[in-house]
């Protein structure tokens, strides 16, 4: 005789409930959450700090905002690393990183050289580096040529300087008329890689580059560098660098009255560059790859955020600390996915499809993103801001704004 069929709807006991619910923590991994770290490498000291430490606050926020991973528990920590924006310093940091088996991710570098002394020891360790500012292309290249024997660890949020110099050498020429340029940078991987670009396509756009030259990165007087290339009488001055050289070859270059247009990449878009080159900054265009954050409608409310949240009362975002939100937002999300399906970080990485406020971030082969637009700003002293103010830079930049862009 066959037993009496259970009785539909019968509701289950809260004890079972509460086995069964112990039973499926056990199978993840216990109750007690796990930690994971997302390390930041940025320069916390120096004069890179400022950008630095924008980058930290931001990965923090978006790690305080991320909803919790709860199957496994984790509870994921942000640790926070100097790297002095010196590259024998970075190799060190990347070493104490690549030690701790808690680390999954890591946000940074700030500046290419860093990233590029970095990356190899983070391919040793097979942990993925997503850097939201580091624009050299060979830091990604890099992973694709034969002698590189690791995986492939290395992503990148912003264009490369490749995308940005030849567009700025377009700009320039196509629209700004310009044909004779002295180009200058600080040596960096950065500053240096920027100028070849530019020089580059500028050249075969049919320009010239009448003076080309590397300036000592940390020296305050410029006098003689600009006095030489004054006489080649360029109508533009382009540099690659941060905004402390930039700020006093601009200023130097309008003290000896010149007047040519200056040109220089992201790395000199902060607010300090107005207090060191005052109103000689004024009318300067600076390219930036990807969509700064004040162009961007649907940033409003992480500025409002961040303003909050900064110690220093008030500060907005400065020119990398978006792509360093979204890179944490990102690594936490990849994060999840790869500790519930048990399926290697990387792999996650390699093919996810990332909802931003710059829009769906992808990587190709390389590690790079396909959202590959450039912005152009210039510098209102008045306002102390970075703007467009002449209608085919703003129409330019709000076209690659919009929705879809590739």
């Amino acid at each position: 005789m066959k037993p009496p069929p259970r009785p539909a709807g019968r509701p289950q006991p809260a004890w079972a409930k509460a086995l069964a619910l112990a039973a499926l923590l056990a199978a993840c991994g216990g109750g007690e959450p796990k930690t994971v770290r997302i390390a930041v490498a940025a320069p916390l000291s120096g004069p890179l700090a400022a950008d630095g430490e924008g980058l930290l606050a931001a990965v923090r926020m978006a790690a305080a905002e991320a909803k919790p991973i709860e199957f496994p528990p984790t509870r994921i920590e942000v640790s926070a690393f100097d790297d002095q924006a010196r590259p024998e310093e970075a190799v060190r940091v990347a070493e104490r990183i690549a030690a701790d088996p808690k680390v999954k991710a890591v946000v940074g570098h700030l500046t290419s050289g860093c990233s590029l002394a970095a990356s190899r020891v983070y391919a040793k360790a097979g942990i993925p580096m997503i850097t939201p500012s580091a624009t050299n292309p060979e830091l990604t290249v890099q992973q694709t040529k034969p002698d590189w024997s690791w995986p492939r660890v290395v992503f990148r949020l912003p264009p490369a300087d490749d995308i940005q110099g030849s567009f700025t050498a377009e700009f320039a020429y196509d629209r700004l008329n310009l044909r004779a340029f002295a180009v200058l940078h600080d040596g960096t991987a950065y500053g240096r890689g920027l100028s070849e670009e530019f020089s580059k396509r500028f050249t075969e756009k049919g320009g010239r580059v009448v003076a080309a030259e590397a300036v000592a990165k940390g020296a305050a007087d410029f006098r003689e560098v600009v006095e030489w290339a004054s006489r080649f009488k360029p109508d533009g001055i382009f540099f690659g660098g941060d905004y402390n050289e930039a700020g006093r070859i601009v200023k130097e270059a309008r003290g000896q009255g010149m007047t040519a247009a200056f040109m220089t990449g992201d790395g000199a878009k902060a607010p300090e560059i107005f207090k060191i080159a005052g109103p000689a900054v004024h009318g300067a265009y600076f390219t930036v790859g990807g969509i700064p954050v004040e162009h961007l409608p649907s940033a409003g409310d992480f500025v409002e955020r961040y303003r909050r949240e900064r110690p220093e009362g008030g500060a907005g975002p400065r020119t990398f600390d978006h792509y360093a939100y979204e890179a944490g937002r990102l690594v936490v999300s990849a994060l999840a996915v790869s500790l519930e399906r048990r399926k290697p970080l990387l792999d996650v990485l390699r093919e996810i499809r990332h909802e931003s406020m710059m829009g769906t971030i992808v990587f190709d082969h390389k590690g790079d993103t396909t959202k590959r637009f450039i912005t152009v700003t210039r510098a209102d002293y008045n306002q102390r801001k970075f703007k467009s103010t002449d209608p085919a830079e703003a129409s330019w930049a709000a076209e690659s704004a919009a929705p879809g862009s590739p």
